[in-house]
């Protein structure tokens, strides 16, 4: 994927990611009222129990961005080579709210679409490992900017749909997803910044 780094202002840029986070919204909204899902199902159990996990679920995602920082792989210092020169442009200029709200935006509409309504789909005709699979790599599709990048997020993908099989709350891979994000956003803000 080649993603066109010259300069948009940040309101627009913002805007940009905005939207393309809620139409993700919106086409799970309406998949799951085509397929008959009852996406308020997928919130089963206590808020405050998902709470907890769905913040614990974000460490072990938190350790492997650490890692990805230190590591000296030569695969690994490509991807981080490509988020400098690619992706760190594209949040040049974002505030912190804004950074908080694509992070939001990204955890609560793509998890709507890629496990509430995909993976709980796919489930219902082909049963879980199939299902999580399948969506775990259209998720990795979604974010296929290299392969490696699209290895990552299909992992990522797994990860993720897994906290949701296992719990069957879908507040839990919403929150991991959501406060990864934004650790990684703001992380970049700051990478950013004092370039």
């Amino acid at each position: 994927m080649n993603i066109d780094t010259r300069r948009i202002p940040p309101n627009i840029m913002l805007y940009r990611m905005l939207g393309l986070e809620a139409a993700l919204g919106v086409l799970a909204l309406l998949l799951a009222w085509v397929f008959g899902i009852y996406l308020p199902a997928a919130f089963s159990g206590g808020w405050l129990t998902a709470t907890g996990w769905g913040i614990l679920a974000t460490l072990p995602l938190l350790l492997m961005m650490v890692w990805f920082e230190r590591s000296r792989l030569d695969w690994v210092i490509e991807i981080r080579g490509f988020v400098e020169q690619k992706l760190i442009p594209l949040f040049d200029g974002i505030s912190a709210g804004g950074i908080f709200l694509i992070a939001l935006f990204a955890g609560v509409f793509e998890e709507l679409l890629f496990r509430g309504v995909i993976q709980v789909g796919l489930e219902s005709a082909l049963g879980l490992w199939p299902a999580l699979l399948l969506a775990s790599l259209l998720f990795g599709l979604a974010h296929a900017m290299t392969l490696t990048y699209f290895l990552i997020t299909t992992l990522m993908g797994l990860y993720l749909g897994g906290l949701y099989a296992w719990s069957d709350n879908l507040l839990i891979p919403i929150l991991a997803h959501f406060l990864y994000d934004w650790a990684v956003f703001a992380r970049l803000l700051r990478k950013g910044a004092s370039k």
